[in-house]
């Protein structure tokens, strides 16, 4: 929240006839004829101004005025609509001390020589001849200090800052400061105006050290600003505009002194992780370009040096290649990842660029086979020249201690953490990104089209941040506000900063918000399908539900207002297990995975509505359990594992090559699903648990990796999964125990670290539970009444009370933003979002396992249930 706290303090004009009185010492200077009413709100969003950063403190010191006498209506005169100015003065690294003036006609001058308030002693002493007046309770304690100068009130809780003001009074404008810089701006504008200089900020948000960007980003605008906030607003938005200042002489800054915008388009390269988005960019290419070498020319960082020793001139490639944008992600921080970063660089000549990471990922690794790998069909190099982003970018991209590289055109990816690089790619392959977002699909399209400098922030993943500094809570602007936009525009020598403030969408009718509503109901007296198949397109939202007769027909549902059944294929059997929709083809367009008992299928379904379909089935007519899937395919597919009956695996790569038998040496009992993949440049493999505690990592190869079955000596009711370390960069696999020991095993096998997690019942016991398509999973705490879901730290986030012995618990994952649980409990099911809030207000009716979708453009869950002899599909707007 603190950083959000920043983007408010800048805005425009004041009094010229106050800025007379103002100390030389301040550094914040606000001006308003609305802090005095009692409500300002702008746009119908109703964000109340008073309580935004900055603003608040000055609206808090107008109440002083409150003590000079029990009269409201005298006061109120006194204020009503009067421009009054406030001015902050340092008075240690973390207090203001605030001066107030307020302009006075001759009516209130006598009043306020003798105020009416009985709660309250005057006295008075003297300082350069003039008399100041000093206020004081019952009990001699001092409350505040004031004087009547030249037709104004001027009043301080800080008897020393009148002095002050006194004694500025009677000298000119000296130095450069913030009253020398605006001492003439006029008032013929209306609204909030704010003057502030760069270093105020800090008294607001703390120092957070040269590995944040954010405090490079500051370094961007002027030293001294205006903003202003104007009563009249466009849209829902609420916006701060300024008038600039003389641009700063910092290097990033002066790249874009003769360039022009360009307007951002490229919403699906931005994960949904994505906490603070920084963008520096231009339309001028060539111009911008040689700006860039003109500049970097005199760069000689130890990065840069670096590169030559590994690559010698071939590092000039990286010059010659990049474009003319540049956008720092920081994604929001969780138990595995702490200061991820992904930054996204235009790059073009990808193939020769290709090489010259190769020879530098070998040279600069003392590890071959950690130098280089393949995620889903990308290229990731691990590039061992630290602080490398800083030798091609400059200072401001710090904090990579080692980079990890792919290019997913035109963006050469970087990121200081290969899990969050895979992740990263993850999320872009199945559309978990801005463009799906609502509240973010059109950021930097319009709001800043003139800056070629913007930060977005997210003030909900900020807020979520674990560990940030718990500083003052803004209320008000954390319940209506989605997203702080900042941005610069450099116009020659000047700075011009602007702020949006992006309100949440608008809330959905309470009679339609969170109401559960069933869209239709199917005739289906028997399910024949072991789990209902509801599938989703995860790039437009459009979900189908698949079933099987009785005559093995697979049928599809996809219009959920008529209900209309399309049959598709025969298949060989009823569905078995779990089924998926993703791009196994690797063309561009999405297949149904499915399984029977006796075969596993790929269907693909062309724009004429063609279906192929491709179909393995496991040897010796052997029958399948389960199907999981996994990533890191070579060609860039997903992969499935296939579980037999007899707990053997199965791995299918590709349409092309038939099942393969995963693991030769060993027999496995009592796996305990899913199998997830390990895919690390040096370190790729599949983690498989059993339920008697004993934990394997099979090589890509399917090979036993050497120490390993690592034996817990105790039981396990879930899957384990892997980590990284935050202190050595190294992978670790992480599961816990039924008993609730969270367990940590190297890639040795050895365990290292065991945290027992709070077991409040001697017979509570834990699992991880992931989602369907293993992407995500959290801790369950579970007794036979009750039901705790905890993060992956082993935090408890909420428990669910009176639910009935084995309730079943799914995990609904559809990207950061969007986390849901299910209980079922008997014959229903009710829902949650991860903060424990009921979704919906009746639970489904399901005598099997329901299954969701999640529909993002319209913030609606569709929920899809067997019951009462009929298929059921219900649906819940959520925002």
């Amino acid at each position: 929240m603190i950083l959000a706290g920043y983007f408010l303090f800048k805005w425009y004009r004041i009094s010229s006839s106050a800025w007379k009185y103002i100390p030389s010492s301040a550094i914040v200077v606000v001006s308003s004829a609305h802090l005095q009413d009692s409500t300002y709100t702008l746009t119908e969003t109703n964000l109340d101004v008073k309580r935004l950063p900055l603003i608040d403190v000055a609206s808090d010191n107008l109440s002083s005025l409150n003590l000079l006498t029990t009269d409201a209506k005298k006061l109120q005169k006194l204020l009503a609509q009067k421009e009054i100015t406030y001015s902050f003065h340092p008075r240690s690294a973390s207090e203001w001390g605030v001066i107030v003036y307020v302009p006075l006609e001759q009516a209130s001058l006598q009043w306020l020589e003798r105020p009416d308030n009985p709660a309250i002693r005057m006295r008075h002493h003297t300082f350069q001849d003039n008399r100041i007046m000093d206020i004081y309770d019952t009990g001699s304690h001092p409350l505040f200090s004031f004087i009547i100068k030249d037709n104004y009130l001027i009043i301080s809780y800080f008897g020393d800052l009148i002095e002050e003001v006194l004694r500025t009074s009677t000298l000119g404008v000296q130095g450069r400061n913030l009253k020398s810089t605006f001492s003439k701006t006029d008032l013929s504008t209306d609204g909030t105006k704010v003057f502030l200089t760069q270093n105020a900020w800090e008294s607001v948000i703390p120092k957070l050290g040269d590995q944040q960007h954010y405090t490079h980003f500051l370094n961007n605008f002027p030293y001294f600003q205006n903003f202003h906030l104007a009563t009249t607003q466009e849209g829902r938005n609420v916006s701060f505009t300024s008038e600039g200042s003389p641009s700063p002489d910092y290097y990033l800054t002066q790249l874009f002194k003769n360039v022009g915008s360009l307007p951002f388009k490229g919403h699906q390269y931005i994960s949904q992780q994505t906490a603070q988005l920084y963008r520096y960019a231009t339309a001028d290419k060539e111009q911008f370009h040689q700006n860039y070498l003109d500049w970097h020319e005199n760069e000689d960082s130890e990065a840069w040096k670096k590169l030559y020793y590994h690559i010698g001139k071939e590092r000039e490639l990286f010059l010659e290649s990049f474009g003319s944008e540049l956008i720092f992600c920081q994604l929001e921080q969780n138990n595995s990842l702490v200061d991820a970063k992904i930054l996204l660089a235009e790059f073009n000549q990808y193939d020769k660029l290709r090489v010259v990471l190769q020879k530098l990922a070998k040279l600069s690794n003392e590890e071959t086979n950690a130098s280089q790998g393949k995620f889903q069909g990308y290229d990731i190099f691990a590039i061992g020249v630290e602080q490398m982003p800083q030798a091609l970018f400059g200072s401001a991209f710090t904090g990579f201690t080692k980079t990890y590289v792919t290019y997913v055109a035109p963006y050469l990816v970087m990121s200081n953490n290969a899990q969050a690089l895979q992740n990263y790619l993850v999320d872009y392959e199945n559309h978990v990104t801005w463009k799906q977002a609502p509240d973010y699909d059109s950021l930097l399209v319009n709001s800043t089209k003139e800056c070629q400098i913007a930060m977005v922030a997210n003030l909900r993943k900020l807020q979520a941040t674990p560990g940030r500094s718990q500083g003052k809570v803004y209320g008000d602007l954390l319940a209506k506000i989605e997203t702080i936009v900042v941005g610069c525009q450099i116009n020659g020598r000047q700075a011009i900063p602007s702020i949006t403030l992006i309100p949440k969408k608008r809330a959905t009718a309470a009679k339609v918000l969170n109401k559960t509503f069933l869209n239709i109901d199917i005739e289906w007296p028997q399910l024949y399908d072991q789990h209902l198949a509801a599938l989703q397109n995860p790039v437009d939202g459009t979900s189908e539900l698949l079933l099987t007769d009785q005559h093995y027909n697979l049928l599809k549902v996809e219009n959920f207002k008529t209900g209309k059944i399309e049959n598709i294929i025969q298949l060989d059997g009823n569905l078995k297990t779990e089924s998926f929709k993703v791009d196994f083809l690797n063309i561009g367009r999405q297949q149904r995975i499915l399984a029977t008992d006796k075969s596993i299928y790929a269907i693909d379904q062309d724009d004429d509505s063609v279906y192929t379909t491709f179909r393995e089935s496991l040897p010796l007519g052997k029958e399948i359990a389960a199907v999981y899937l996994v990533d890191g395919g070579q060609d860039g597919s997903n992969r499935f594992i296939i579980r037999s009956q007899t707990e053997e695996l199965y791995i299918w790569e590709s349409v092309t090559s038939p099942l393969k038998k995963l693991s030769q040496s060993v027999k496995f009992e009592n796996i305990q699903g899913p199998i997830l993949a390990l895919n690390q440049i040096g370190n790729r493999g599949f983690i498989v648990s059993q339920r008697n505690g004993k934990i394997f990592l099979l090589g890509d190869t399917g090979m036993v990796k050497r120490g390993f079955p690592s034996d817990l000596l105790t039981r396990t009711a879930g899957p384990f999964t892997w980590t990284q370390n935050h202190t050595t960069g190294q992978p670790e696999l992480l599961g816990v125990s039924i008993s609730g020991q969270l367990i940590r095993i190297n890639l040795a096998g050895k365990i290292v670290s065991k945290k027992q997690l709070l077991r409040p019942l001697p017979g509570a016991t834990f699992k991880i539970i992931f989602d369907r398509n293993s992407l995500d999973w959290v801790l369950t705490r579970s007794t036979d009444s009750r039901t705790a879901i905890l993060d992956q730290n082993g935090k408890e986030l909420f428990e669910i009370k009176d639910i009935m012995p084995n309730a079943e618990i799914q995990y609904h994952f559809f990207g950061a933003d969007n986390r849901f649980i299910s209980i079922k409990s008997g014959s229903y099911t009710t829902l949650f979002d991860l903060q424990g809030n009921r979704l919906g207000d009746k639970a489904i009716p399901s005598e099997s396992p329901i299954r969701i979708t999640y529909q993002p453009g319209y913030y609606k869950l569709l929920i899809f249930s067997h019951s009462e002899e009929k298929i059921q599909i219900w649906s819940i707007k959520l925002r």
